[in-house]
């Protein structure tokens, strides 16, 4: 039976950011991923996702600074440059800002409120509501997100982290002094697992009698190509009675959008294509919102949300398991850190 001092279950980026943080503080790790590292089933894949300090919640903001320079070590350490800045909008209700730049005042975060007419002028690729006004936050920006979890495997096996793809775990078995991993091919142990498996969190955890109150989701993305060099900020629509919109630059060049908790309850297992409804939706809004881009998607593709009932995160340790379940589709930002919380969680 192959050991360590912690078995982590999910290569997904917070799986891989607690692999790193596991294996820079010198402990031995396993990493197990049922399909492969960068697959397009969960919740981690996809060239880019939002980073913002702006939210309306202050803890989500000092989280958003404490990641940013875990963000910066782990470009350092890989060699890669991982997070671009672009700076982001936010574009609502008076009170909706009111509650955004109240969050970012308890941190210091550097904001400003803007006219419609000079965020054109800023920004030829937005057209927002002239007469409206948008927050703005310089520190957003985008994570190249394929590459930021490759990045954080490459780092922790460099490390002496043991990766083992197309390995599904099975079972957790919790023993006295250490917890067995059972996949279908071998056993594997450790002082401690870690199980950052997202939407296939829930039934694994039963398997050692511990409950995870998530329900996961298939949420639709698309994609659109940008009109010349025009540059386009992070961008986020906050809808009455529904979930943002939101817009981020790709790498590369093009706009990715997404339209935030809309999809519907899912099966992991069960495999599922773009909403063609929701990807209209966002095909009228880049119509009239962005000029710098075409309004016809040519592409569109999914993604797993796995939701708490509040949006906020599990980051837990019952006996020798640590549960990791920060996601409900705002996660990938705080990637490192919850990852360094996870290990500390797991090593204390």
């Amino acid at each position: 039976m192959r050991r360590a001092d912690v078995v982590v279950v999910g290569a997904g980026v917070m799986g891989s950011a607690t692999a790193w943080r596991l294996s820079r503080s010198g402990r031995s790790v396993i990493l197990l991923e049922r399909f492969e590292v960068g697959h397009d089933r969960g919740s981690s894949h996809g060239s880019a996702r939002v980073f913002r300090f702006s939210y309306d919640e202050p803890e989500y903001v000092a989280m958003a600074m404490e990641a940013l320079p875990l963000w910066r070590a782990l470009e350092d350490a890989s060699g890669e440059e991982l997070l671009a800045v672009t700076g982001g909008f936010d574009l609502g209700s008076d009170e909706r800002l009111k509650r955004h730049m109240e969050a970012l005042d308890a941190w210091g975060a550097v904001w400003d409120l803007l006219p419609g007419r000079e965020v054109a002028a800023r920004f030829p690729s937005v057209r927002p509501p002239p007469d409206a006004t948008l927050l703005f936050q310089p520190d957003a920006g985008v994570l190249a997100a394929d590459r930021a979890v490759r990045a954080m495997v490459t780092v922790a096996r460099a490390l002496g982290t043991e990766l083992h793809e197309r390995t599904t775990v099975t079972e957790l078995r919790p023993r006295d002094g250490h917890v067995e991993v059972v996949t279908r091919r071998e056993t594997f142990a450790g002082d401690v697992a870690v199980v950052t498996a997202g939407s296939w969190a829930p039934p694994l955890l039963a398997t050692a009698g511990l409950d995870l109150p998530v329900t996961p989701s298939r949420e639709t993305v698309a994609y659109f190509e940008s009109i010349g060099a025009h540059r386009f900020p992070v961008f986020v629509e906050w809808v009455d009675g529904r979930g943002p919109l939101y817009a981020l630059p790709v790498p590369g060049g093009g706009l990715k959008t997404g339209w935030h908790h809309t999809g519907p309850a899912t099966d992991p297992d069960r495999r599922g294509g773009p909403d063609s409804g929701v990807t209209a939706r966002m095909a009228a809004w880049v119509d009239e919102r962005f000029p710098g881009a075409r309004p016809a998607p040519h592409h569109a593709e999914t993604c797993m949300y796995t939701n708490t009932s509040d949006e906020r995160f599990i980051i837990d340790r019952r006996g020798r398991v640590v549960v990791g379940s920060p996601c409900s589709g705002h996660g990938f930002k705080f990637a490192p850190l919850i990852g360094e919380r996870l290990a500390r969680l797991a090593t204390a």
